[in-house]
């Protein structure tokens, strides 16, 4: 089978999945808001155009420089890695991300990072090489990168690539393919999602993509993840919303520990929706908050559910915990346990391992209340009761830890919080990948 029939299967399975967690999902919308449910609309919001073109920047015959245009300008908001060693295009974003938006370019192949001070010069050369050409002023652009660390990124053939992304930026469906393709680097598939939102006097849309398979391990933000929406909403107010879902999204996933120094989320509102500002927490901004969470768990789903040399996505929900964060805190740590993880490549109900991972969280918890469950498509059974382990029917659970999709159900029995994490088991796949990254 080819690679490209490999990402159409995957695109197809993700296709399958998304829609019984979508009918799910919409039983659950009370009376009040079904006229503001939902529906999935794969389709850019009013006003962006994009564009993914192969530059050559890297490797030969593959798309690898990306643009995002908006016609009008745009509010962003951003969040950054917290890892002390970042990139060039971390430190130009935040210099002039307070600044009215109207494009962001993005090349795959070489991250800029560890660069010194031709890197930060060659971002300023690129946004006014880019600015130029769009007709815009090089303040609006904003830049991002992702591949090999410490080399200086390949200028002429990005600035010969800079023409041709500009002439083929639209708001098509293959514009969206190819873009979303470009900003990959071991990723196996492009991650998007859209949803439309209907509000009582507007209607919106919210459209992101998302790049993400290895280094993934998020603190404060993690890969790289494009947002776009249409829908007015204050500077100030889409900061904080973006902050606040990144923290139950991005923020929940792991694959291999690792936090990269590029990392970024950047979310851009070019206003057109022709709704009135959204300047106060109203039910208009709750709404929309709602909705960017919607779109931020799904590409976050898929860069766990795409780790390197994955072959299961693993959920991890707790429940019955004392406070948000004690519940956060647990979860994270069981899927950033390499043991755990190695644990679910085997299909082993080793549950030693998850009470380990648990117990250097730092998340005080009373274990002997403690149950846990795994779950799948295959089935469900019970592992742990009251903290202690009980007898199980060890093929039952080798068959249940066999699907693609696992689910640990962990109920702490001591509150009303809860919160869910996401990761990947760790195979060999990954060391392949990662033992000849550079060559």
């Amino acid at each position: 089978m080819s690679k490209d029939n490999k990402q159409l299967t995957s695109e197809t399975n993700i296709d399958k999945t998304t829609k019984k967690e979508e009918a799910n999902n919409k039983s659950n919308i009370n009376k009040k808001d079904k006229k503001r449910a939902f529906t999935r609309d794969n389709k850019l919001p009013n006003g962006f155009e994009l564009s993914g073109i192969k530059a050559n920047v890297k490797y030969k015959n593959r798309y690898d420089l990306a643009l995002i245009y908006s016609q009008n300008e745009c509010n962003a908001a951003g969040v950054w890695t917290q890892n002390s060693m970042q990139a060039a295009c971390i430190s130009y974003n935040k210099a002039y991300i307070q600044n009215q938006i109207r494009a962001i370019m993005i090349n795959s192949g070489y991250a800029n990072a560890c660069t010194g001070i031709q890197g930060d010069k060659n971002c300023l050369t690129l946004s006014k090489e880019l600015a130029k050409i769009l007709k815009i002023e090089s303040t609006q652009v904003l830049l991002s990168s992702t591949g090999v660390i410490g080399e200086q990124l390949p200028m002429n053939r990005i600035s010969r690539g800079i023409p041709k992304l500009v002439e083929n930026k639209s708001n098509s469906k293959d514009s969206m393919k190819f873009a979303s393709r470009a900003i990959m680097t071991t990723d196996t598939y492009p991650k998007t999602y859209g949803i439309n939102i209907n509000f009582d006097k507007f209607k919106g849309r919210i459209w992101g993509m998302a790049k993400g398979s290895g280094m993934i391990h998020p603190n404060m933000a993690t890969l790289l993840g494009f947002i776009l929406t249409d829908i007015d909403v204050s500077k100030n107010l889409l900061q904080e919303a973006l902050k606040e879902v990144v923290q139950d999204s991005f923020n929940q996933i792991s694959v291999d520990g690792d936090t990269s120094t590029n990392d970024m989320i950047i979310l851009l509102s070019n206003k057109t929706a022709k709704n009135q500002e959204i300047t106060e927490k109203d039910d208009n901004y709750k709404i929309f908050k709602k909705a960017l969470a919607k779109v931020c768990i799904y590409l976050a789903k898929e860069v766990a559910r795409d780790g390197e040399g994955a072959t299961h996505l693993l959920e991890v929900f707790i429940k019955g915990a004392k406070t948000k964060e004690q519940a956060q805190k647990l979860s994270k740590a069981i899927i950033a346990s390499n043991l755990v993880k190695t644990a679910i490549f085997g299909n082993d109900a080793n549950w030693g391992r998850i009470i380990c991972a648990m117990g250097y969280s730092k998340a005080e918890f009373d274990a002997s209340k403690l149950h846990l469950i795994f779950a799948s498509k295959k089935g469900e059974i019970t592992i742990v009761k009251d903290g202690v382990g009980v007898k199980f029917n060890e093929n039952k659970a080798k068959k249940i830890l066999s699907a693609k999709k696992i689910r640990m159900i962990i109920d702490l029995n001591d509150g009303k919080y809860k919160a869910k994490a996401w990761g990947c088991d760790l195979s060999h796949g990954y060391i392949q990948i990662n033992a000849d990254y550079r060559s």
